[in-house]
């Protein structure tokens, strides 16, 4: 017997024996601390959070940015998950609330995985916090993860009307409020549609966001700080050019400013994974595609001019002609016999940076590059010229002291006049 049994006086021991007994018969510890959900902090807050700061996070779930039908085993991915928490900073969040979803093709179709959830501050020492958050971390790496995960609802994308959708998730406030969108950004429906776009020059890009506010689809963003993040990249689909690319960023950027936002920023970068063995097995129905034309092009009475982004074509202040570009050749040769030419004329072109003697020297050995490939491909070609920065099809470069990459990807290029008969 211990020296507690000897020490306790009869009626005492009768008690605790008895307390013993039916702590065991109730199957678990008398003082064990009640269970703690892991992330019952994400779930909806009933408090007013007045004033606060809140964010809201959107996950592109649509079928072009996830592994599907197209995507090889092993392909590069988007990783939407790891590129939203690399862009959260967990100890800012603190203080405020926030809101995770995963949309595809319309307002109503975004479906909120955490609402308005409260992001107490982290409390203790130093070391104490950090677990905290790296416990928080955990756990907004699963919501996001259910949110890219979640079969789309529609078969289109619409990220204008998920931003719609979240300006009424975060309500008015005086407090700061920021919205983080992973998207690929290919919207195929609404006044955004790029089904048919030419991702060509600012023109466009000007036409389509006068298209957007004349419809009435922009949404009420003013106050609001919008991020965009992986825009370009897909899964498994057609993949765009450099230019495309910047083409791309350039929109959304100049739509998130017509749309009163405090703060657009946009980019092209984000996290990737490989796809699993089993991707081409999942069952998401396929959208409609956005395509990249290799090869734009523009009649003009007896004119057809092709238009060749110089950076398909070419490497940074070269004029070799790069691996990649054989198929943009071919294409543009194929093009060029279906015409029925007369004469087909080459000239290269520079964006404003560097010297005009400079730019007109790359331009020339650039048009002669293409000159050469295209007589290779049976095609006979009269001139080759190069300009500078002296015909520009896109304008301006630069905006309040800002260059304009998808301006300048524009202007560098190479044309290919083809002279028809009437």
């Amino acid at each position: 017997m211990s020296f507690l049994t000897r020490a306790l006086p009869g009626r005492l021991l009768a008690g605790a024996l008895a307390l013993s007994a039916a702590v065991a018969g109730s199957g678990c510890a008398a003082f064990e601390a009640p269970k703690v959900r892991h992330c019952a902090w994400l779930d909806p807050s009933a408090e007013d959070v007045g004033g606060t700061a809140r964010t809201a996070v959107l996950v592109d779930r649509s079928s072009s940015a996830r592994p599907g039908a197209r995507t090889a085993p092993g392909a590069p991915v988007p990783d939407w998950p790891a590129t939203l928490v690399r862009r959260l900073d967990l100890a800012g969040l603190e203080g405020g609330t926030l809101s995770i979803a995963g949309f595809d093709g319309t307002r109503a179709t975004v479906d909120w995985e955490a609402e308005a959830a409260s992001v107490t501050h982290a409390e203790g020492t130093d070391e104490a916090k950090e677990d905290q958050r790296r416990a928080r971390r955990g756990c907004l790496v699963e919501r996001l993860r259910q949110a890219s995960a979640g079969a789309p609802r529609s078969g289109r994308t619409d990220p204008l009307g998920a931003l719609a959708a979240t300006v009424d998730q975060l309500g008015p406030g005086e407090g700061r409020r920021r919205v983080l969108v992973a998207t690929d950004g290919l919207a195929n429906t609404g006044c955004a549609d790029l089904r048919q776009a030419g991702f060509d020059g600012t023109a466009e890009i000007d036409a389509i966001v006068a298209r957007c506010r004349s419809a009435g689809e922009l949404p009420a963003l003013r106050g609001v700080e919008v991020q965009l993040v992986g825009i370009g990249l897909t899964a498994g689909g057609p993949v765009p050019t450099s230019v495309q690319t910047a083409w791309l960023t350039t929109l959304w950027t100049r739509l998130c400013r017509a749309a009163g936002a405090s703060d657009c920023r946009t980019e092209a970068s984000g996290r990737t994974r490989k796809a699993g063995e089993r991707a081409a097995e999942r069952q998401v129905a396929e959208e409609p595609a956005v395509t990249f034309p290799a090869v734009s092009e523009r009649p003009a009475g007896r004119v057809t001019t092709l238009t060749l982004p110089g950076s398909v074509l070419f490497a940074t202040d070269t004029s070799a002609l790069s691996p990649q570009a054989r198929g943009t050749l071919d294409a543009a040769a194929k093009r060029i016999r279906e015409l029925g030419p007369l004469s087909v004329a080459v000239s290269g072109h520079t964006d404003s940076r560097g010297t005009e003697e400079r730019g007109k020297r790359l331009s020339r050995d650039r048009a002669e590059a293409v000159r050469a490939a295209l007589t290779a491909r049976g095609i006979a070609v009269e001139s080759a010229r190069g300009h500078s920065d002296d015909r520009p099809r896109c304008t301006p470069e630069y905006r309040d002291g800002e260059p304009d990459h998808a301006a300048m990807a524009c202007n560098r290029r190479v044309e290919i006049a083809v002279t028809v008969r009437r």
